[in-house]
């Protein structure tokens, strides 16, 4: 198959991330992908094969009849078998393409969140289930994410859960120990990741170990006003920014601790990435977080619970090796079994043929 990947923009976020991976795995597998990027954007995404940048201001983004005359040239020009819009503004974009220029290739959307915080009104939602009437299929990250978009929307095509996978590490010759454990959060600086409680928690946990450190990795829109927070809460030479490091595994010692104190998420594939480096996670229970982290294998905390959150840091920090060790060893056990991108890879194939043999009939 010929198959277009459709994402937002070079830049360094989960569900860009992962399409690359996929797309990799997809071309081993024989396919001709090619991945289109709509928005500017200056990240130098990690896949090998044809990229064709778009680049059109995301400002522009409600209404842009050039960009989807391109788009629409595209397909006429490549002759895909299937195209794949990758959650954000993907969706919009694909879909009044379609309608205004006619094109007929089978149009699936990755759905990587939880859709009903973003339906925010009447209008929002009838003009979402537009859209969603005009495509051909959807793959949700989690039963979570489906769930909560079924809650919303009736959608009476295909609709599966694939989860995302990951490359599970050959080599852990780079599992270093420090002196002190480390707590480390790996995301985009947007209010989705809730940095200004994940500073709270800190804080708490910081006033009874204080030679605790906090790294946080990635960048983003609400980056300036944390910087402002740590500064405000004396916390400038503890909290660390790092910025975008393609694999934080590599440089994330074993003995630091995963924190995830989102508000919305789909499957972060940190937890998954974290487990597969044998390092404890803690998070909220948001999205389908609870599908991959339980007590047998890490921390799961009521979403807002912050108290709660700070006690299990305690707990792992003072933990017996031996008991942290077998929680480890069960994580990691899941992603071995279950979330390989091989593994993941295949599933993606196998709805792809589902659907494009459906619509050939």
């Amino acid at each position: 198959m010929k198959i277009f990947q459709v994402i937002q923009k070079p830049q360094a976020r989960g569900v860009e991330f992962f399409t690359c991976l996929l797309s990799g795995k997809l071309k081993e597998l024989g396919h001709d992908v090619i991945l289109i990027s709509l928005f500017e954007g200056n990240f130098d995404l990690p896949f090998s094969g044809q990229q064709i940048h778009l680049k059109r201001s995301i400002k522009n983004r409600l209404w842009d009849l050039r960009a989807w005359s391109q788009f629409a040239e595209l397909i006429k020009t490549e002759n895909p078998d299937l195209i794949q819009a990758n959650a954000a503004d993907t969706l919009k974009f694909t879909v009044l393409s379609k309608k205004l220029f006619g094109w007929k290739t089978p149009l699936i959307f990755r759905n990587a969140s939880q859709i009903s915080q973003y339906i925010q009104s009447p209008l929002i939602k009838n003009f979402n289930k537009y859209l969603y009437n005009q495509i051909d299929g959807i793959i949700s990250v989690s039963s979570n994410s489906k769930s909560d978009f079924n809650s919303i929307f009736y959608f009476n095509k295909a609709h599966e859960v694939i989860p995302i996978g990951i490359e599970i590490p050959k080599s852990k010759s780079y599992f270093i120990k420090t002196e002190n454990p480390l707590l480390v959060h790996i995301g985009g600086f947007t209010f989705e990741k809730n940095h200004s409680e994940l500073m709270d928690i800190f804080s708490e946990v910081q006033s009874q170990y204080p030679t605790l450190k906090l790294w946080l990795f990635g960048e983003g829109p609400k980056k300036a006003s944390i910087e402002n927070q740590v500064k405000k809460m004396n916390l400038k030479d503890s909290v660390i920014f790092k910025g975008i490091v393609p694999k934080p595994f590599e440089v994330i010692p074993r003995n630091s601790i995963i924190l995830l104190p989102s508000k919305i998420e789909g499957l972060p594939a940190v937890i998954l990435e974290a487990f597969a480096n044998k390092i404890p996670v803690i998070a909220y229970d948001v999205g389908g977080v609870s599908e991959v982290l339980t007590e047998e294998t890490g921390w799961l905390i009521s979403k807002c619970d912050k108290n709660a959150f700070i006690k299990s840091i305690l707990e792992v920090h003072q933990m017996d090796e031996l008991k942290k060790e077998n929680i480890l060893d069960q994580a990691f056990q899941l992603i071995n079994e279950n979330y390989s991108i091989e593994n993941i890879t295949t599933q993606f194939e196998k709805f792809y043929l589902r659907v494009v043999t459906a619509l050939s009939i």
